[in-house]
C-alpha cells in the first residue's frame, strides 16, 4: 500500500496522538492510570514505516494536574519529499474502582500544518485489569474524529507481562483507521525515571505497513 502524505498524516493522528503510560508513548492501547501527584513527564520516539519509506518523531510532555494528566506533545511524520507537522494536546482522567480494575477517559486534539489548521481529535475509555502478580489486560474503547472524514472506531487490547522491576513486555492488538494491527514490544529501566522502549508493528492484513518504533520516557517530581 503506498502511503500518501495525508494518509501517513492520519495515521500519525489516530496511532501517536495518545500517550500510554504503561505500554509506552508508541504503543495505540492506553492503560487507565495517570502519574503520581506532582508527577511530569518527558518523552521522545521515532517511528519508522517500511515500504514506502517513512518516518514519525515525536516529542510530548505531561504533568498530573490535581485529578488529571494533561500532556502536549509535537509530531513530524514524512514521507519521501513531504512532511506534517501535527501538534496536540490531551487530557486524561483514570479512577482504580476496585484493587484490581481501573477505568478511564481520555481526550485529545491535533492540528497540523499541511494543511494548516484542525486534524482531528480522538476520545477513548481504557480499562486495565491486573490479572495477576505479573500481568496487566488494558481494553481501549474509543473513536476518532477526522473533519471531512467518516468517523472511525478505535479499539484495542493489549497484555504486558513484567517479570522483573526493570522489564517489561507488551503484546497488543488494535484496530485505527479500518486497519487492525499487531505489536509486541519491550521496556526495560536503566535507572529509576528513566525508561527505554522498542516495539514492531504490523498490519493484519498483508498490504498494511509494518513499522519500528523506539523511544526513552524521563518521569520526574516537579
Amino acid at each position: 500500500m503506498r502511503l500518501s502524505s495525508r494518509c501517513l498524516c492520519t495515521v500519525a493522528l489516530a496511532g501517536i496522538a495518545l500517550r500510554v503510560d504503561a505500554a509506552g508513548g508508541h504503543h495505540a492501547v492506553d492503560d487507565a492510570s495517570i502519574l503520581e501527584p506532582g508527577q511530569c513527564l518527558l518523552e521522545t520516539w521515532a517511528d519508522h514505516f517500511f515500504r514506502d519509506t517513512g518516518t514519525v518523531l515525536h516529542a510530548g510532555g505531561a504533568c498530573r494536574i490535581r485529578g488529571v494528566e494533561l500532556g502536549i506533545n509535537l509530531d513530524r511524520a514524512s514521507l519521501s519529499d513531504q512532511t506534517v507537522v501535527l501538534a496536540g494536546t490531551q487530557i486524561k482522567w483514570a479512577q482504580p474502582l476496585s484493587d484490581t480494575f481501573a477505568a478511564g477517559l481520555v481526550v485529545a486534539a491535533t492540528w497540523r500544518n499541511r494543511p494548516s489548521g484542525y486534524a482531528g481529535s480522538t476520545v477513548v475509555i481504557p480499562l486495565t485489569l491486573q490479572a495477576g502478580d505479573a500481568w496487566l489486560v488494558h481494553v481501549n474503547l474509543g473513536r476518532d474524529f477526522l473533519p471531512g472524514e467518516v468517523d472511525e472506531p478505535r479499539a484495542g487490547v493489549a497484555v504486558e507481562w513484567m517479570p522483573a522491576s526493570s522489564w517489561s513486555f507488551v503484546t497488543e492488538r488494535f484496530r485505527e483507521l479500518a486497519t487492525n494491527y499487531w505489536r509486541a514490544g519491550a521496556r526495560f529501566e536503566p535507572t529509576p525515571g528513566v525508561t527505554i522502549d522498542l516495539s514492531h508493528a504490523r498490519g493484519i492484513n498483508e498490504a498494511a505497513p509494518s513499522r519500528w518504533a523506539a523511544g526513552v520516557t524521563w518521569t520526574f517530581s516537579r
